[in-house]
């Protein structure tokens, strides 16, 4: 009768770790999921920047051939990430500190270039497509 208890005790526990590691692994799933779709640039090639709380803070910046990650300390611009859109590749990146950054994503049938500086209120792109 000992030897079945612990049977039962086993298959309780590893069903629980089981269930315990499915559950993690769907939490983590979904929060890194969350976090692609949020990188990703809408459809119809929009250009916007997200709020950032400070001047100081990163700031996302999309364009239609990927997005830029840059904060300002004071004039200066640091590149922090960048993300070519799908279908796009990087062929230039400024990313040294300087008062402003260049990149350009370029895709079999567009090229995207982003400049990228600093205003009293953050990190800011001027984007030009052909």
């Amino acid at each position: 009768m000992r030897r079945g208890r612990w049977v039962v005790a086993a298959l309780a526990w590893t069903l629980c770790a089981g269930g315990l590691t499915a559950l993690a692994l769907n939490a983590t799933t979904a929060g890194r999921n969350a976090l692609l779709k949020a990188a990703r640039p809408a459809p119809g090639f929009p250009v916007t920047a997200s709020p950032s709380p400070s001047p100081d803070a990163p700031r996302i910046l999309r364009s239609p051939g990927g997005n830029v990650v840059a904060s300002c300390e004071g004039s200066q611009v640091l590149v922090r990430y960048l993300s070519p859109a799908a279908g796009f590749r990087i062929v230039n990146a400024d990313r040294a500190p300087g008062p402003q950054s260049r990149v350009t994503f370029r895709s079999d049938a567009h090229e995207v270039r982003v400049l990228v500086h600093c205003a009293g209120d953050g990190p800011h792109a001027d984007i030009e497509t052909s």
